[in-house]
């Protein structure tokens, strides 16, 4: 009984150990190279944007250090869905991505609206997605644009046509390959900075889409998972104390 007590004794106490060696290890969260809000070096590292400091902020206010991977989108989801990764930063929820993520409350929100060129014939407001019915319609591959406008594309036969980028997309409405883009004014702004004379040939409409919070996703399989409370107050006070507008009022961190 003595050599049995004195075992457990040890396993016990080799689990505390070890159960505080990874309670300090830093939780590994994903997103993609995505301009203003993350961007990332050659190694994969974040080194800036508005999700890198909303995530720097919740990790002070947790007390877990957290790291933050920049990885192409699909396979950050496929990580997150793996368990490989223990949440995303920054990215508006589905019921297929609230499958295998638990979601916090939205950090910011916006809206994606119609992006036409300015002497386009088609360069209206739009309140149904049917409005959009025979259109050739220009979106991002791997953008979640919602389920009712999901629904939309397979009721009322939209014409969907997808680019990997959004400054690829303006350049297809700008020769005609396309007759309307889905974006909203922020991402669109950010990827049209350089672009003046592009950006003078375009203009924006208001379209059906709602108003769709950018969040936090933990892994269901990740160690984050128990967080989503903590997390949530983090953001709470953030927004109470004015730290989420102070963050969004900054350039972009390339023009810092």
């Amino acid at each position: 009984m003595k050599v049995l007590g004195w075992f457990l004794f040890l396993f016990f106490s080799f689990q505390a150990v070890y159960g505080d060696e990874v309670s300090d290890e830093p939780l590994l969260f994903c997103n993609s190279h995505w301009p203003p809000y993350s961007y990332g070096n050659d190694d994969g590292l974040a080194i800036g944007g508005y999700a890198v400091d909303f995530l720097h902020e919740i990790s002070g206010r947790i007390a877990r250090p957290v790291e933050l991977r920049i990885l192409p989108w699909l396979r950050c989801l496929k990580m997150a869905e793996d368990g490989d990764v223990d949440g995303i930063m920054l990215l508006t929820e589905n019921e297929e991505r609230k499958q295998f993520l638990l979601m916090s409350r939205p950090i910011i929100s916006d809206t994606n609206v119609l992006w036409y060129r300015i002497d386009s014939p088609h360069a209206l407001p739009r309140s149904r997605f049917a409005d959009l019915q025979g259109l050739r319609i220009g979106v991002v591959t791997g953008f979640n644009y919602g389920e009712p406008f999901n629904t939309a594309v397979v009721q009322s036969n939209l014409m969907v046509d997808e680019a990997p980028s959004i400054l690829g997309n303006f350049r297809r409405l700008d020769r005609h390959w396309i007759d309307v883009f889905l974006v909203n004014r922020m991402a669109a702004d950010y990827a049209l900075h350089d672009y003046p004379l592009l950006k003078a040939r375009m203009v924006a409409h208001e379209g059906p889409f709602e108003s769709v919070g950018f969040r936090i996703g933990l892994a269901k399989t990740g160690r984050a998972f128990g967080l989503l409370a903590e997390i949530d107050k983090a953001l709470e006070d953030m927004r109470e104390d004015g730290t989420i507008a102070r963050i969004m009022s900054q350039e972009p961190f390339e023009y810092r």
